[in-house]
Protein backbone atom coordinates (compact mmCIF):
# COMPACT_ATOMS: atom_id res chain seq x y z
CA UNK A 1 0.00 0.00 0.00
CA UNK A 2 1.43 3.86 -0.78
CA UNK A 3 1.04 6.36 1.50
CA UNK A 4 -1.29 7.81 -0.13
CA UNK A 5 -3.52 4.84 -0.34
CA UNK A 6 -3.40 5.04 3.69
CA UNK A 7 -3.93 8.58 3.51
CA UNK A 8 -7.48 8.32 1.42
CA UNK A 9 -8.57 5.53 3.85
CA UNK A 10 -7.66 8.03 6.82
CA UNK A 11 -9.50 10.24 5.36
CA UNK A 12 -12.62 8.91 4.25
CA UNK A 13 -12.87 6.94 8.18
CA UNK A 14 -12.96 10.39 9.88
CA UNK A 15 -16.56 11.69 8.80
CA UNK A 16 -17.71 8.33 10.12
CA UNK A 17 -15.91 8.64 13.59
CA UNK A 18 -16.81 12.11 13.87
CA UNK A 19 -20.60 11.33 13.78
CA UNK A 20 -20.33 8.23 16.10
CA UNK A 21 -18.30 10.81 18.29
CA UNK A 22 -20.94 13.13 17.59
CA UNK A 23 -23.83 10.96 17.91
CA UNK A 24 -22.01 9.66 21.40
CA UNK A 25 -22.09 13.19 22.64
CA UNK A 26 -25.64 14.26 21.53
CA UNK A 27 -26.74 10.89 23.34
CA UNK A 28 -24.84 11.86 26.66
CA UNK A 29 -26.51 15.43 26.48
CA UNK A 30 -29.91 14.10 26.07
CA UNK A 31 -28.84 11.80 29.69
CA UNK A 32 -27.66 14.98 31.66
CA UNK A 33 -30.99 16.98 30.23
CA UNK A 34 -29.10 19.37 28.33
CA UNK A 35 -32.12 19.84 26.08
CA UNK A 36 -30.86 23.75 25.34
CA UNK A 37 -27.72 22.79 23.61
CA UNK A 38 -28.85 19.87 21.38
CA UNK A 39 -28.97 22.60 18.29
CA UNK A 40 -25.17 22.32 19.06
CA UNK A 41 -24.77 18.91 17.48
CA UNK A 42 -24.74 17.75 13.58
CA UNK A 43 -26.39 14.75 14.51
CA UNK A 44 -29.64 16.64 15.97
CA UNK A 45 -29.26 18.77 13.36
CA UNK A 46 -29.77 16.13 10.75
CA UNK A 47 -32.30 14.12 12.30
CA UNK A 48 -36.15 14.38 10.85
CA UNK A 49 -37.88 17.01 13.19
CA UNK A 50 -39.93 14.17 14.58
CA UNK A 51 -36.67 13.11 15.87
CA UNK A 52 -35.57 16.41 17.36
CA UNK A 53 -39.06 16.41 19.12
CA UNK A 54 -38.17 13.02 20.88
CA UNK A 55 -34.91 14.05 21.44
CA UNK A 56 -35.76 16.97 22.70
CA UNK A 57 -38.84 15.40 25.01
CA UNK A 58 -36.41 12.89 26.31
CA UNK A 59 -33.48 15.45 27.17
CA UNK A 60 -36.23 17.37 28.99
CA UNK A 61 -37.49 14.56 30.77
CA UNK A 62 -34.57 13.42 32.08
CA UNK A 63 -33.61 17.15 33.56
CA UNK A 64 -36.88 17.40 35.21
CA UNK A 65 -36.23 14.10 36.69
CA UNK A 66 -32.93 15.30 38.14
CA UNK A 67 -34.92 19.01 39.16
CA UNK A 68 -37.18 17.07 41.39
CA UNK A 69 -34.46 14.99 43.19
CA UNK A 70 -32.81 18.05 43.97
CA UNK A 71 -35.93 20.04 44.81
CA UNK A 72 -37.18 16.79 47.34
CA UNK A 73 -33.77 17.38 49.73
CA UNK A 74 -34.50 21.16 48.82
CA UNK A 75 -37.95 20.68 50.44
CA UNK A 76 -36.78 18.80 53.03
CA UNK A 77 -33.93 21.61 54.16
CA UNK A 78 -34.66 24.38 53.28
CA UNK A 79 -38.86 24.81 51.92
CA UNK A 80 -39.24 28.14 51.24
CA UNK A 81 -35.92 28.20 48.47
CA UNK A 82 -38.44 25.27 47.05
CA UNK A 83 -40.40 27.65 45.10
CA UNK A 84 -38.18 28.78 42.38
CA UNK A 85 -37.52 25.70 41.49
CA UNK A 86 -40.75 24.14 41.59
CA UNK A 87 -41.57 26.92 39.20
CA UNK A 88 -38.89 25.64 37.00
CA UNK A 89 -40.03 21.95 36.74
CA UNK A 90 -43.41 23.08 36.45
CA UNK A 91 -42.19 24.88 32.94
CA UNK A 92 -40.31 21.92 31.92
CA UNK A 93 -43.30 19.71 32.77
CA UNK A 94 -45.42 22.10 30.20
CA UNK A 95 -42.22 21.94 27.30
CA UNK A 96 -42.58 17.86 27.95
CA UNK A 97 -46.13 17.90 27.05
CA UNK A 98 -46.25 20.77 24.46
CA UNK A 99 -43.36 18.58 22.64
CA UNK A 100 -46.01 15.58 23.12
CA UNK A 101 -48.55 16.92 21.91
CA UNK A 102 -46.55 18.03 18.91
CA UNK A 103 -45.48 14.73 17.81
CA UNK A 104 -49.26 14.51 16.59
CA UNK A 105 -49.61 17.76 15.33
CA UNK A 106 -46.72 17.28 13.59
CA UNK A 107 -47.72 13.87 11.72
CA UNK A 108 -51.33 15.51 10.84
CA UNK A 109 -48.88 18.53 9.55
CA UNK A 110 -50.71 20.85 11.74
CA UNK A 111 -47.65 21.90 13.69
CA UNK A 112 -47.32 25.07 12.21
CA UNK A 113 -50.83 25.96 13.24
CA UNK A 114 -49.76 26.52 16.99
CA UNK A 115 -47.89 28.56 18.81
CA UNK A 116 -44.53 27.11 19.53
CA UNK A 117 -42.73 27.96 23.15
CA UNK A 118 -40.27 30.61 22.06
CA UNK A 119 -37.25 28.51 23.90
CA UNK A 120 -38.21 25.62 21.82
CA UNK A 121 -38.20 27.55 18.36
CA UNK A 122 -34.17 27.39 17.52
CA UNK A 123 -34.85 23.69 18.78
CA UNK A 124 -37.35 22.14 16.03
Amino acid sequence: MSNETVKEETIKADPIFDEAKDESELQNDIKAGEWQKLRQFETYKRRSRQGRIIATHQAVCNRIKQLETLFYQLVRNHPAKAVKLLNEIKRLRFLAEWLLQSLIWEERGQLEDHEMPPELEPLL
